[in-house]
C-alpha cells in the first residue's frame, strides 16, 4: 500500500505546501522588485541633482561663451571628444528654450523637457532641471532609464538566486514532512489490514504520532463496538444452535421409534416424512454451528497441517453415508502441507463433501483431492452431478444461497462456511461449474499460496 500516488494525502500536503511557498515567494519578489526599484529611483535622482547641482556652478565661468553664442544664434558644444556610451547628457537653454550649451552627444528629446525646477522623463531619460534666476537660464542633466532598469534587474537576480535555492530546500523539508505524516498513515493502515476481520482486535497506539492518535483512538472506539455486535450475533446463533440439539435428538429418536411401530401401517410414509424433516433440522443446527465457529472470534492456530491426512480420514468418515445413494466417494492423497488450523481445514473439507453429496444428484462419483500445484498447494471436492448455471457460481458463497440448478435440500451453509474459513485460514475458494476438463460437474478448491512444505 502506497500513499504517495497523484491522490495521496503526502501529494496533496506537499503540492498545497509548495504551492504556497510558491506564492510567498513571488509576492516577495514582487515586493522585493518594488523597492529596489524605488531604492534605485531615489539613489539615482539624488546623484544627477547633485550632478546638475556640481555643473551649475561651473557656469560661472562660461558667461562670456553663453553670451556670445546667444548672439551670434549658434548652438556651443563642450570642447573635446566625447564617446556614446558617456552616461549622463547635458544642455543649458534660456528662457525661450533656445540651447546655450550641450554636451556632445546630448539627445534631442531632451528638448522636450519642461522648463521647471524638478524631475521629468522624456522618452528614456529621466531629466533633472536646475534653475539660475540670476541668469534666466535652465541647465537640464540627463540619464538613461536603461540603465536603472539594468541595475533593478541585476540586483533581483543576486535576490533571487538564494530566495530560489531557500525554495529548493524548503521544497524538501516539506517533502520529508509529509512523508513522515504519510508513513504513520500506511503503518496504521498496515495494523488495520493485519487485523483478523473475524476478530476484531485495537490498533497498538505504541510508535504513532499525536496527530494520528485521535483518529486512532476513535477507529479503535469504533472498532470495539463492532466488535462487540458481532460477538451478540454469534453467540446468539451459536447458543441457539446448540440449544436445539438436544430437543431435535429427543424428537429424533420419537420419530424413528413413531416409524418402528408404525411399519406396515398407513402411518408409515408420514413417520418417515417426519424423521426426514428432523434430520434436515438437525443437520442444519449443526451448519449453523460451524457458521458460528467459523466466524468466531477465537483465533485459529497455525500448525503445519498434512492435506493428505485430512483427505483420507474425510474419505473414510463419509464412504458409508447413506446419502451417496450408489455414487462412489474417492480420494486422489498426493502430499502437501499448509500452516494452518487443523480443525478448520478439516471442517472445511467436510462441508464441501457435504455439499457435493447433496447437491451432486445425477452423476456417479464424488472426487476429493490434494497436491500441489503451480500457485501452491490444493484441497478440492469434485462432483460429476448436474452443477448449476455457470452466472450462479459467484453468488453461492452468500448465506442460504442456492443454485437454481442444484438438487438436493441443502440449507445454503456449506459453501458460506468454506468461505469464511478460507479467508481467516489465508486461503481462497475457488468454485467452477461444468467442473475443469469437462462438460458438467461442479468443482470447490481450496488454494493456498504460499508454497506447500
Amino acid at each position: 500500500m502506497t500513499l504517495t500516488g497523484p491522490g495521496s494525502m503526502t501529494h496533496a500536503v506537499t503540492r498545497s505546501l509548495l504551492v504556497g511557498l510558491a506564492l510567498i515567494w513571488l509576492v516577495g519578489v514582487l515586493g522585493s522588485a518594488i523597492v529596489l526599484k524605488r531604492l534605485v529611483d531615489d539613489r539615482s535622482d539624488d546623484e544627477l541633482r547633485e550632478s546638475a547641482v556640481g555643473l551649475m556652478s561651473l557656469l560661472e565661468y562660461t558667461d562670456d561663451l553663453l553670451l556670445t553664442a546667444a548672439v551670434l544664434g549658434e548652438r556651443p558644444e563642450r570642447s573635446g571628444s566625447a564617446t556614446g556610451h558617456e552616461r549622463l547628457h547635458y544642455q543649458v537653454r534660456d528662457a525661450d528654450g533656445r540651447v546655450l550649451l550641450s554636451s556632445r552627444n546630448a539627445d534631442e528629446a531632451m528638448l522636450e523637457a519642461p522648463l521647471q525646477d524638478g524631475f521629468s522623463e522624456v522618452g528614456d531619460w529621466r531629466v533633472v532641471t536646475v534653475v539660475d534666476p540670476q541668469r534666466k537660464r535652465f541647465l537640464q542633466v540627463a540619464d538613461p532609464l536603461a540603465e536603472r532598469r539594468n541595475a533593478v534587474i541585476t540586483a533581483l537576480a543576486w535576490l533571487m538566486l538564494p530566495l530560489a535555492a531557500l525554495l529548493t530546500f524548503a521544497t524538501w523539508i516539506v517533502y520529508r514532512a509529509s512523508r513522515a505524516l504519510g508513513r504513520q498513515v500506511e503503518q496504521t493502515a498496515s495494523a488495520l489490514a493485519r487485523q483478523d476481520p473475524q476478530a476484531l482486535g485495537l490498533i497498538p497506539l505504541d510508535g504513532l504520532v499525536t496527530e494520528m492518535r485521535p483518529a486512532v483512538e476513535a477507529t479503535n472506539q469504533l472498532l470495539a463496538r463492532l466488535a462487540a455486535a458481532l460477538e451478540a450475533e454469534r453467540s446468539f446463533t451459536y447458543n441457539s444452535a446448540h440449544e436445539l440439539r438436544t430437543p431435535i435428538a429427543a424428537a429424533m429418536a420419537q420419530g424413528q421409534l413413531l416409524a418402528a411401530r408404525a411399519e406396515g401401517t398407513a402411518l408409515q410414509a408420514q413417520a418417515q416424512v417426519l424423521v426426514g424433516a428432523l434430520s434436515r433440522l438437525a443437520r442444519l443446527a449443526e451448519r449453523l454451528l460451524a457458521l458460528a465457529r467459523a466466524e468466531g472470534a477465537q483465533p485459529l492456530a497455525e500448525q503445519w497441517v498434512d492435506l493428505a491426512a485430512v483427505v483420507r480420514l474425510t474419505v473414510a468418515e463419509f464412504e458409508d453415508d447413506r446419502r451417496l445413494a450408489g455414487r462412489r466417494l474417492t480420494g486422489e492423497a498426493a502430499p502437501a502441507r499448509v500452516r494452518s488450523d487443523l480443525d478448520a481445514v478439516g471442517l472445511a473439507l467436510r462441508n464441501l463433501v457435504e455439499n457435493a453429496i447433496v447437491h451432486g444428484a445425477g452423476g456417479t462419483s464424488i472426487r476429493v483431492a490434494c497436491g500441489t500445484t503451480g500457485e501452491g498447494a490444493m484441497l478440492g471436492v469434485i462432483d460429476d452431478g448436474s452443477g448449476v448455471a455457470s452466472a450462479e457460481v459467484a453468488t453461492l458463497v452468500r448465506r442460504f444461497a442456492r443454485g437454481t440448478g442444484a438438487a438436493g435440500a441443502g440449507a445454503g451453509l456449506g459453501l458460506s462456511i468454506v468461505d469464511s474459513l478460507a479467508r481467516r485460514m489465508g486461503a481462497t475458494l475457488v468454485l467452477k461449474s461444468p467442473a475443469t476438463g469437462a462438460s458438467r460437474g461442479f468443482e470447490a478448491r481450496l488454494l493456498w499460496a504460499t508454497p506447500a512444505a
